[in-house]
């Protein structure tokens, strides 16, 4: 197709945003974007003949290809219209406004034999975001038509916040560079403020791979995510970010020194301790895709170091998954004091810390390597010389399942349940409940339980200070599901999540949840994801940088409740669920 035919196409499906006399701004923004600008169509399109309702011609070979790497997340991160996460592509108050393969079998013929693949929250159009010129275009183009915006990066995502229905779309994963500074003084502040520190800095679209890689090379640990394809200067550490040792090292919105970010008013600004101050501390927890595009971000980074690695596994029969959890539920806290950081699934256990010698942590484990041992299971309990190498022995091979719809709720545990028995006891007893429903937990014991926080340092909520588990209740929606069976199982998983919160109050702690893993349909989400005080703030500096509110995304700082179905149809027919 040719450029001015492409044009006139997207002139004729937008043209109820803007007036016939306003046409040529679409062709503007095309010339202004230096040819950055694309349409895009569902990412399983190729497999099907029919698309919105209309012919479309399959293309097989391209089909195969997405049909063998539909559940690879590094290759999905590739594409503008790849998500990891299938409810940013479908939407979910219209179940059948999507376009999925069956993730189990992704060439099974009956998911795309007869079916439409329609466009769902995928956005139509998109910035391939090469240099800040192009976000600037793009706040200039919302501010004259009044067309939304939404931002992608990797596309690890499970709040539905990287793409938006009717939008255009900024991707930035083709922001790439990485480099090194052994001795990084934020701009603006100078070596008598603040000690020069080893850092890493990323731009947008450097995912976790990328980093972890870079580091190893440079002799260094980058304290960062645990999947391949997360951005790591997005959505992750602007919400927090919690990784396995951020039990002694934090979470990234400890870590991260500066972001160079453009705000919504055409500004491009440095945020840190010493400059746009407010700025600085709304990303460091007031999450991504609302106060403006960052560009990148710098972290600090730790010297090289060995890791103590537990993995224990054990054969599950009728009775002993209550006597595992029975165990976690009860080697908790002690283990967090030692500094052991990781993920507790039903059947197994792998965890790192950072503090402990070999034959301390053989120690640390007994309990939990002692019931490998009696229920046919196995264990393993080493020391490894570098992250990079925990990282592709441990992680690489257990990330999250990509390519299907997951829905997560979770709440995070504060010490005080593990403290006393009675504690331990109603813990236990709710985990047990949660089987009985069929919702396995998955629980990270990522909080930063020993890292020294300075108060008020930081945007996100509280109770991430004193946590020992995130407690984490994940459900899959199937492809093909209808919306009935769908509202059953979010609805199941709401009740569940009310108890967790109910169970917190009752023992004196405070609710709070990791927003980035968490429902979108969570109840009072500004008080669990940041605090009451900690919003009213971000919502001040929104209105600071974004007098406009160009920037928007589902239950984001700044989100309105009257602009449910009008800006955000495909979260908002399902709302009162939690």
């Amino acid at each position: 197709m040719s450029s001015y035919h492409f044009i006139l196409n997207l002139l004729l499906h937008m043209s109820y945003y803007v007036g016939a006399a306003d046409v040529d701004i679409w062709a503007t923004l095309n010339r202004s974007v230096n040819g950055n600008f694309h349409s895009a169509k569902p990412f399983s399109l190729p497999c099907f003949s029919l698309h919105d309702g209309s012919e479309s011609s399959p293309d097989l070979m391209l089909c195969n290809e997405i049909q063998a790497s539909y559940t690879d997340s590094l290759y999905r991160a590739e594409f503008y219209n790849g998500f990891s996460n299938n409810q940013d592509e479908m939407c979910l108050a219209n179940n059948t406004d999507k376009c999925l393969l069956d993730p189990v079998s992704p060439s099974n013929p009956s998911s795309f034999t007869n079916r439409s693949c329609n466009q769902g929250s995928v956005s139509e159009y998109y910035i391939d975001v090469q240099s800040p010129s192009d976000i600037l275009a793009a706040f200039k183009f919302s501010r004259d038509t009044g067309i939304k915006l939404s931002i992608k990066n990797s596309g690890h995502d499970y709040l539905g916040r990287s793409s938006l229905k009717d939008s255009l779309a900024l991707w930035t994963r083709n922001l790439r560079h990485l480099s090194r500074d052994s001795a990084f003084i934020p701009e603006g502040c100078s070596a008598s403020i603040l000690e020069p520190l080893n850092t890493i800095t990323t731009a947008a679209g450097v995912n976790t791979d990328e980093v972890y890689n870079f580091a190893d090379s440079q002799n260094v640990t980058f304290i960062g995510p645990y999947g391949t394809s997360i951005g790591v200067s997005g959505g992750w550490v602007q919400g927090g970010g919690h990784t396995v040792l951020s039990t002694v090292y934090g979470i990234g919105i400890d870590r991260v020194l500066q972001f160079k970010v453009i705000t919504p008013d055409g500004v491009e600004r440095v945020a840190n301790a010493c400059q746009n101050e407010d700025l600085f501390w709304a990303l460091r927890g007031g999450g991504g895709g609302t106060f403006g595009v960052v560009l990148e971000s710098t972290h600090r980074v730790e010297k090289a170091m060995s890791l103590i690695v537990s993995e224990v596994r054990y054969q599950q029969t009728g009775g002993n998954v209550n006597s595992w959890f029975e165990l976690l539920v009860n080697n908790s806290l002690p283990w967090a004091r030692q500094g052991w950081g990781g993920h507790f699934r039903s059947n197994n256990l792998v965890s790192v810390t950072p503090l402990l010698s070999l034959e301390e942590a053989k120690a640390s484990m007994k309990a939990a390597t002692d019931f490998a041992l009696a229920n046919n299971g196995t264990f393993t309990v080493e020391s490894l010389p570098s992250w990079q190498a925990f990282y592709t022995k441990y992680l690489t091979p257990n990330q999250a399942a990509v390519g299907t719809p997951r829905i997560l709720a979770s709440r995070l545990i504060p010490s005080i349940l593990f403290s006393s028995q009675e504690g331990r006891t109603a813990l236990f007893e709710l985990l047990q409940k949660a089987l009985k429903l069929g919702l396995s937990p998955y629980i990270p014991t990522d909080t930063p339980f020993l890292y020294p926080y300075p108060q008020n340092s930081t945007s996100s909520t509280i109770a991430w200070r004193d946590a020992v588990w995130m407690l984490s209740f994940g459900v899959d929606i199937g492809w093909n599901a209808t919306l009935l069976q769908q509202t059953a199982i979010l609805a199941k998983q709401a009740s569940l999540i009310k108890d967790i919160e109910d169970m917190i109050v009752e023992f004196g702690g405070v609710v709070g949840s990791y927003f980035n893993e968490d429902s979108p349909w969570t109840e009072n989400w500004t008080g669990k994801w940041w605090g009451k005080d900690n919003y009213w703030r971000l919502l001040g500096i929104k209105k600071r940088y974004d007098p406009e509110s160009l920037l928007g995304c589902w239950k984001c700082v700044g989100f309105k409740e009257e602009d449910v179905h009008d800006k955000f149809p495909c979260y908002g027919g399902i709302s009162s669920l939690a």
